[in-house]
């Protein structure tokens, strides 16, 4: 009987395979896991470009409307591609130095329905240093839904910034 447990206890046939077994689920969540962090990080960077693209194009104005405010929301939804645009919400104001304090110009939300930027004069207040100074500030947000969901959670909110001067003039008008 002594002969017969300790041939058993040398006997290895199939140790990999029940190690392999004990290991592939730690294995698998390991490479969703970077699999779902990494396409987070990628949208975020995505909606960072987004968000800047915008706030460029809407610099090189000297006159913005419903209709260039479409187009600078269509090309935003571009910015994300592969990625749907369809949940991208964008919110632009532009804030002034009056010389008596900040104040916002104009204000948009029509791109998908976005919430203004409710503290524009705060984000604002170091980059209009100069009386009759002026910025754009363009908040871009974006719906992340994970295609998987394994290890994270199944959707996030992401949320860029952008600020650019006007090229041309002072300030751009919003009709």
């Amino acid at each position: 009987m002594l002969r017969w447990l300790v041939r058993l206890l040398r006997h290895q046939d199939g140790a990999a395979l029940v190690e392999f077994a004990l290991i592939l689920p730690i294995m698998i969540t390991l490479f969703l896991g970077a699999f779902e962090v990494t396409r987070v990080v990628a949208a975020d960077m995505r909606l960072e470009n987004a968000a800047q693209s915008v706030a460029d194009m809407i610099a090189q104005q000297t006159n913005v409307t419903s209709t260039t405010m479409t187009n600078f929301c269509n090309g935003g939804q571009l910015s994300m591609t592969p990625l749907a645009g369809t949940s991208l919400k964008i919110a632009v104001a532009e804030v002034t130095n009056t010389g008596a304090g900040l104040v916002v110009d104009w204000s948009d939300t029509t791109c998908n329905s976005a919430t203004a930027i409710s503290n524009a004069t705060t984000l604002a207040t170091s980059l209009v240093p100069n009386t009759n100074d002026s910025v754009i500030i363009v908040q871009a947000t974006y719906a992340y839904t994970s295609p998987i969901s394994y290890v994270l959670s199944s959707s996030y909110t992401l949320t860029q910034t952008a600020f650019q001067r006007p090229y041309n003039v002072g300030t751009i008008t919003h009709s």
